[in-house]
């Protein structure tokens, strides 16, 4: 298969939303979120704000858009495999869901000039359950979610500062249905927030070169808040269809990032990130309530390193990227006045292609979700990650054959 019919292969199958295993915590807010993270990316925690490397696609911060050589195309696109399993109170279960992840490609457009465009989640929303109540049973159940098309550039005015912009149309639809059935009547109560709406990001990298081996790197994001476009519509057994627009009562909050990296001898890379997000001013209207949604900020701390063992060698072994990461997450999400929590750890493998620059990756992540001060639902995710970056010299001409 050429090039370009894989790269189209992988956007079409991309457009259609992947299925994401259950968490009843998604039925929350808008989901639960997406922070970008590219394949290698996730098995080092999903750090990336403080991060530079002319052999990865860099979605987390744009401003590392530059740090590509100025002759290679690198497109990255991913698959994931997920599997959940829960326990609260004695009552356990489980589920499983996989399907294609992102697709992003990145160019230069000058000599310090580059860019990137993509398709990549935002949010998730997939849940199902239920309980008997006196004389019937009570349903709740959800799906959908966020996604995102965006163009990033960068630029690199000066060497030691790269600045970039990604703009995204973020649309998608999320649909939270409940059902209450007694004798012998039956009651059903559905939201479905139809979003369609534009998403800003701005990323800065001061890459620092100690000296021929030690490179130190500064990144900083910053996300623009702002109120949600679209259109909520909220029916019931009982009542006509209400029609909200969402800009009127959702919006999204001002995310701030910040992260450092360390290179030494183009072998060993050490990262570190930190998010905050102000979601305690954004608004998320409950039309069944007619009350707003409460929300924490958002904290989440996030570390990993990529270890290769030699820049050359007889041995393919030695060209294998070895990494591993972990982070730790305090989430927007309150329920009955209790705080979500989640860490998890991850490790992966980079294989190169013997012929190129492309790398083939694999990841494998862990996670923990819970409530806290009171302990609620327990949620452990378990991830297998595909990922795959071309970096092929498509604007290199040859001169003899």
């Amino acid at each position: 298969m050429s090039k370009f019919r894989l790269i189209c292969t992988a956007l079409l199958c991309a457009i259609i939303m992947p299925l994401v295993a259950q968490t009843p915590y998604s039925q929350f807010g808008y989901g639960i979120l997406d922070d970008n993270a590219t394949g290698n990316q996730r098995a080092m925690g999903s750090t990336g704000i403080g991060m530079r490397n002319n052999q990865y696609v860099n979605m987390m911060n744009p401003a590392s858009y530059t740090a590509m050589d100025s002759l290679t195309f690198m497109f990255d696109f991913s698959a994931d495999y997920k599997a959940a399993w829960y326990n609260e109170g004695g009552t356990s279960g489980s589920s499983q869901a996989g399907g294609i992840n992102y697709v992003a490609m990145q160019f230069r457009l000058g000599k310090t000039v580059a860019a990137s465009i993509g398709l990549t989640p935002l949010t998730h929303v997939e849940y199902l359950y239920g309980q008997q109540i006196t004389n019937g049973s009570y349903t709740r159940a959800g799906e959908g979610g966020i996604s995102q098309l965006y163009f990033g550039v960068a630029v690199q005015p000066l060497k030691w500062v790269s600045v970039g912009v990604n703009v995204g149309y973020a649309f998608g639809k999320i649909e939270n249905y409940a059902q209450v059935t007694t004798k012998p009547s039956t009651g059903y109560y559905v939201n479905n927030y139809q979003v369609n709406d534009l998403r800003v990001q701005a990323g800065l990298q001061f890459p620092i070169a100690i000296d021929k081996k030690n490179d130190l790197t500064l990144g900083f994001t910053y996300t623009l808040g702002k109120p949600t476009w679209g259109e909520v519509l909220s029916y019931n057994t009982f009542n006509d269809t209400i029609t909200l627009n969402m800009g009127d009562y959702y919006s999204m909050p001002h995310s701030f990032g910040a992260g450092v990296s360390y290179t030494y001898d183009q072998r060993i890379t050490a990262a570190v990130d930190a998010r905050y997000e102000l979601w305690e001013d954004a608004k998320f209207y409950q039309p069944g309530t007619h009350e707003y949604l409460p929300m924490n900020n958002r904290m989440r701390l996030s570390a990993g390193i990529e270890y290769r063992p030699k820049l050359v060698s007889s041995s393919y072994f030695d060209y294998i990227r070895y990494r591993f990461g972990g982070f730790y997450e305090e989430s927007y999400i309150t329920v009955r006045n209790n705080s979500v929590r989640e860490f998890g750890v991850s490790c992966g493998l980079g294989f190169p292609l013997r012929s190129s620059k492309s790398i083939f990756n694999i990841t494998f992540e862990y996670s923990h979700r819970n409530g806290s001060p009171t302990p609620m639902l327990n949620e452990d995710h378990l991830a297998i990650v595909l990922s795959m970056t071309f970096n092929e010299m498509w604007f290199w001409q040859r001169k003899f054959e």
